[in-house]
């Protein structure tokens, strides 16, 4: 991306092309037709963008939708983000608000709080969000913890090497939306498979792993381990099997 002397500044609402550039700033309402390249882009307001964005440090305070691919090394998100594309963020993707990805997530780390909602695959090497996520196909991550919180969260397959799914204590920044919040949040899954894993209020068909802890509120048709089993008294495991 190089050292671009180029900066592109919105102020209010204008309609403009794509291109290369230093530093994006956009306060106000945004559309930006064509692909952008940049060291730093920052939305106060929002933009709509109708192409593919490769940048730096991505600061969203606000809502961005995007009709193309991201690839950036850091995104920071307080407020929504709508992608139609894939993302692939290098090292750290910060979310504070919603982001639903009609494509794929890769990541270093993925944390913070909300809402995510990503239709295909989401492969990390860190994953750790509390609220509500919905992952259509795999989450693939060395460490998943995902606490629950909202509403329920659907991931079809689970991989990773250590994996804790818990029940959110409610968070203070969020304690004024408490009253709206499903106390009963759950996840539902189709296999879960790692090495070290530890599951609260979830169900699932299989879970398949080294060390594995079923906690309250579990629902899981069959267990296989090969190290160790516990199972707390207000979980259901319907068949289990111990590896040799």
């Amino acid at each position: 991306m190089g050292n671009h002397v180029r900066h592109l500044t919105v102020n209010g609402s204008a309609l403009t092309s794509g291109g290369t550039f230093h530093k994006v700033t956009i306060r106000g309402d945004a559309t930006i037709n064509g692909d952008l390249w940049c060291d730093r882009c920052k939305v106060f307001g929002n933009a709509d963008v109708s192409g593919n964005i490769a940048v730096k440090l991505f600061r969203i305070f606000g809502q961005a939708n995007i009709r193309g691919n991201i690839q950036g090394e850091t995104i920071k998100l307080f407020g929504a983000m709508n992608l139609r594309g894939d993302a692939a963020v290098a090292y750290d993707f910060h979310l504070c608000g919603s982001a639903h990805i009609d494509g794929d997530v890769t990541g270093g780390t993925i944390h913070g709080y909300g809402e995510m909602k990503v239709s295909r695959d989401c492969e990390a090497d860190v994953f750790s969000v509390k609220g509500a996520v919905e992952i259509g196909n795999t989450l693939n991550a060395e460490q998943i913890e995902l606490y629950l919180h909202f509403s329920d969260s659907r991931i079809a397959e689970i991989g990773g090497k250590t994996i804790r799914i818990k029940r959110s204590k409610a968070m203070s920044i969020l304690h004024f939306l408490k009253r709206f919040a499903r106390e009963s949040a759950k996840l539902k899954a189709e296999t879960i498979e790692g090495d070290d894993i530890y599951l609260e209020h979830t169900d699932a068909k299989m879970v398949r792993g080294d060390r594995i802890i079923i906690g309250p509120g579990c629902n899981i048709d069959f267990v296989e381990y090969h190290t160790s089993l516990q199972q707390d008294e207000k979980a259901i495991v319907k068949e289990k099997r111990k590896r040799s």
